[in-house]
């Protein structure tokens, strides 16, 4: 064999025969600088020099005396030769029996005696060649391409291992995701994220000690790619528990300093799950799924942070998923109901326009928080099917006020608009379809949208509201003062309301810097010609500092709670009749009282 050819480098191939001269033969045909025989003379020479160390071939007589090959072969299965180990018989007996008795016991092939120097080259270099191949299948099969760690499936098998050994030793899983990953490959593309990967894999082996069994591609690991920007990193025998937490901090650190990437730097922080101890466990599924569960909770945590796995996750996660299952039914089964919060005109306290905020009546467990599902619905995308219902449910009702109560009816309705729903094509197409549907004048339509949700894109969102209210709809920016715009950014939206976040009024008697930080709002919306909304008025003291700054408009359970559209025609005829509604309205059929008033956005 030429070692052009042997793939295997120093390849090791036993020899198991009673007769030295065909040792010696062997030698003088196999010569090669890749390869290293090692000779055995009978049986037990065999199994001491597989104990030793397991060669990658085995060249076996079949007839030695007191014994056979396949009496031998057996030896060498119970001391635990890999099933991967070509064996090649050696035999001059040309019996159909004898040969079948061979490849039954798990000969890979055989070669006659008298056999010749081509002939042997030829068998041993193609076992060789086939062991490497399949070996590099195997390699690829249970490695990531891309990082070279242990992919999915290899990682599942270490778990399952440590699971089986749970009872004697201390076992951890951590499970993390790249904060910023998306946004790498958004913004400078795929090539870019897979070299942050790269990195990632990198720092990943670098970090972890010794004893965290974390080496390089071409040995067993114990840190894995599972696919994405998910990686998770299995430790074994932990002499202390707690030492999962340590590890976590030394990979929190080094995972969150900058990344050169082709003349970028770039920065992505890992959320980290983390379960501690496997004896609960029976299978390696259970452990990522918990592990992958408690991630989420550093995300939403704040991300860039380790958070440890409990069983009330687990519970919540599974109340998440039952909540998006039935979500996809509540729309057809009419499940869900507007209520309606006044905003009232603080100068003079007419209702001039009615909030609409989508409620959940579930036929089983009754009334769930908007707070339970909304945020399901936003990351599922189902948000965008329940606005268009919650949209053109509120001009149908404020069609309906106007054509029952005439001058008492309010003059402008508001919807709120979540993140997902502002694809231009699709939303302006759902709200010309119920304006026209219940022939509302687009100038009564009020559409919310967050500041945060504006600040996400800017440009996009600017580029679809300026669309809606070119057609004669008024945009709000809701929450205001809890995001990140600027006053340029002002300027530049169509902007036509503000809303003052909740939080401010709330804190404007405590102290003087949210009084302070109010008043700036409503004076930069007077001066930009924007009306502004205070929401979450409470008290008489907080509509009169409001009043003093000569806020315009206001919203909160002072005048009152969110009311079922049954309700809103008595409500109007008690403001009117200059009565404060929210006392006659507790405990109305609003089932979330307890509550602030939570949007659909």
């Amino acid at each position: 064999m030429t070692s052009a050819r042997s793939p295997i480098p120093d390849t090791r191939l036993l020899l198991v025969d009673d007769d030295p001269d065909i040792h010696n033969l062997v030698v003088g045909i196999l010569q090669s600088r890749n390869l290293q025989l090692v000779s055995a003379m009978n049986g037990a020479e065999a199994v001491a020099c597989v104990r030793r160390e397991p060669p990658d071939l085995i060249l076996l007589d079949y007839e030695m005396p007191g014994t056979n090959g396949l009496e031998v072969l057996a030896q060498l299965h119970k001391v635990g030769i890999p099933a991967s180990t070509p064996v090649v018989f050696i035999t001059g007996n040309d019996n159909h029996k004898v040969l079948t008795a061979c490849f039954q016991a798990g000969a890979a092939d055989y070669i006659r005696k008298p056999f010749c120097a081509p002939e042997l080259r030829a068998r041993v270099r193609s076992l060789l060649d086939r062991k490497y191949l399949l070996s590099r299948l195997e390699q690829l099969a249970l490695h990531d391409n891309l990082t070279g760690l242990p992919n999915r499936e290899s990682i599942r098998n270490r778990i399952q291992e440590a699971i089986h050994r749970s009872l004697d030793q201390n076992s951890a899983l951590l499970f993390l995701d790249f904060d910023r990953f998306k946004l790498v490959n958004d913004s400078l593309g795929h090539d870019v994220g897979d070299q942050l990967l790269k990195k990632i894999a990198d720092r990943l082996r670098r970090s972890l000690r010794d004893g965290d069994r974390v080496e390089s591609a071409s040995n067993l690991t114990s840190a894995a790619r599972l696919g994405g920007d998910e990686f998770v990193v299995l430790l074994d025998n932990l002499p202390d528990p707690v030492d999962v937490l340590k590890v976590a901090d030394r990979l929190l650190a080094t995972l969150a300093a900058p990344y050169q990437l082709e003349g970028h730097q770039v920065y992505s922080t890992a959320s980290i799950g983390i379960v501690s101890g496997f004896a609960a466990y029976a299978a390696p599924d259970e452990v990522l799924r918990d592990a992958d569960t408690a991630m989420y909770e550093a995300k939403a945590a704040g991300k860039g942070r380790y958070v440890v796995f409990d069983a009330t996750m687990h519970s919540n996660a599974e109340q998440r998923l039952r909540i998006e299952s039935d979500l996809r039914n509540a729309i057809a089964d009419e499940q869900f109901f507007l209520a309606y919060q006044p905003i009232v005109a603080l100068n003079s306290g007419r209702t001039v326009a009615f909030e609409a905020l989508i409620r959940w009546n579930h036929p089983e467990r009754g009334p769930i928080l908007p707070g339970d599902f909304l945020p399901i619905a936003e990351e599922t995308g189902l948000i965008v099917p329940m606005g268009a219902w919650a949209l053109d449910r509120a001009c149908r009702d404020f069609a309906a006020w106007r054509r029952t109560y005439g001058s008492l009816a309010p003059s402008h309705i508001h919807v709120n608009l979540a993140r997902k729903q502002l694809v231009p094509r699709e939303l302006i197409e759902t709200v010309q379809a119920s304006l026209a549907r219940h022939d509302v004048a687009p100038e009564c339509l009020h559409l919310e949208v967050t500041e945060s949700e504006i600040m996400q894109n800017p440009k996009v969102a600017r580029a679809i509201l300026c669309e809606l209210r070119q057609l004669g709809i008024k945009i709000d920016m809701d929450d205001f003062g809890t995001g990140h715009s600027s006053l340029a950014c002002l300027q530049e939206l169509p902007i036509d309301v503000l809303k003052i976040d909740r939080s401010f009024v709330h804190n404007m008697e405590r102290t003087r810097s949210f009084a302070a930080l109010v008043n700036a709002v409503t004076t930069l919306a007077q001066n930009l010609g924007i009306a502004a909304v205070a929401e979450g008025i409470e008290t008489a003291e907080q509509l009169a500092m409001l009043q003093s700054m000569d806020c315009e408009f206001g919203q909160g359970y002072y005048f009152s709670r969110p009311i079922p559209a049954a309700d809103v025609g008595e409500f109007l005829r008690r403001s009117m009749s200059g009565q404060r509604c929210h006392q006659s309205f507790q405990g109305s059929a609003e089932p979330f009282a307890a509550t602030s008033a939570i949007s659909h956005s």
